[in-house]
C-alpha cells in the first residue's frame, strides 16, 4: 500500500497518517519513506498479481466462446478464436475437464494486454506486423508495444472487443458534432476527419447486425 501511495502528490503525508507515523511537522518521518521505498520482492508479487488477473480476463473470453458468444473482432480475434477452438477439440478428444482446459489456457502461446480501446496481442518473439513499432524511435531497454502510438483501426495484433464497440461509436459521433462546428480552420476539420476515419475503420470489423 505504501508503494502504490507513494506514486501520488501528497503522498508522504497521507502515508505518515495511515502508518500513524508522529512527527513534529505536518510531514511524515524517515520510517514513512522506508515503507514507501521500492523493493524488488515486492515489485515481483505485483507482477505475479497482474498476471493472475489477466489470466482470469483471458479465461473469462474463452468462457464466452465456448458459449457461442463473440469475444471481439478483427484479425487477432480470429487467432484468439481458432487457439480457443483448438484447445476444446484437445479436451474433447481427451475426455478432458476444466483443470486440463486451464492448463491449456496456461500454456496456449497467447500474449494478451487488456487495453481501454482494444486489446493487444503483441508477441515479442514475433513483433512483425506491429503498427506502433513502424518508423518509431524505440527508448533504450524498451520490450514490447508502444500503446501511445496504437492503432486499433489497422493492427494485426488488435482484437476489438465488444466492450470497446461503445467507445468507437461514442467517439465517432462525437466527432461529427464537432465537423459541424462553423468557421473551423482547415488543419482542424482534416484532423477531426481522420479520427472519423479511424473509428469508422474500427466499426468496420463489426458485422452489421451486432450494434
Amino acid at each position: 500500500m505504501a508503494m502504490l501511495t507513494d506514486q501520488f502528490p501528497g503522498s508522504e503525508i497521507a502515508l505518515g497518517l495511515q502508518l500513524k507515523h508522529v512527527a513534529r511537522r505536518a510531514l511524515a518521518n524517515r520510517s514513512t519513506m522506508g515503507y514507501a521505498a521500492a523493493d524488488t520482492q515486492w515489485a515481483h508479487l505485483l507482477e505475479s498479481a497482474v498476471d493472475a488477473a489477466r489470466f482470469r480476463r483471458f479465461k473469462d473470453l474463452f468462457g464466452l466462446h465456448k458459449q457461442g458468444k463473440s469475444i471481439g473482432y478483427g484479425p487477432a480475434a480470429d487467432r484468439v478464436k481458432e487457439a480457443f477452438d483448438e484447445i476444446v477439440a484437445t479436451v474433447q478428444a481427451h475426455n478432458g475437464d476444466a483443470r486440463i482446459e486451464e492448463d491449456l489456457l496456461r500454456k496456449a502461446r497467447i500474449t494478451i494486454r487488456f487495453g481501454v480501446l482494444n486489446n493487444c496481442l503483441f508477441d515479442e518473439s514475433n513483433p512483425a506486423g506491429a503498427v506502433c513499432l513502424e518508423s518509431a524511435i524505440i527508448p533504450p531497454g524498451h520490450t514490447g508495444p508502444l500503446p501511445d502510438r496504437c492503432r486499433p483501426d489497422r493492427c494485426r495484433n488488435s482484437l476489438i472487443g465488444v466492450e470497446h464497440i461503445a467507445i468507437h461509436d461514442s467517439h465517432k459521433r462525437t466527432q461529427l458534432k464537432l465537423l459541424q462546428v462553423p468557421g473551423l480552420p482547415g488543419p482542424r476539420r482534416a484532423l477531426i476527419q481522420r479520427e472519423i476515419e479511424q473509428a469508422d475503420a474500427v466499426l468496420a470489423h463489426v458485422p452489421k447486425e451486432e450494434p
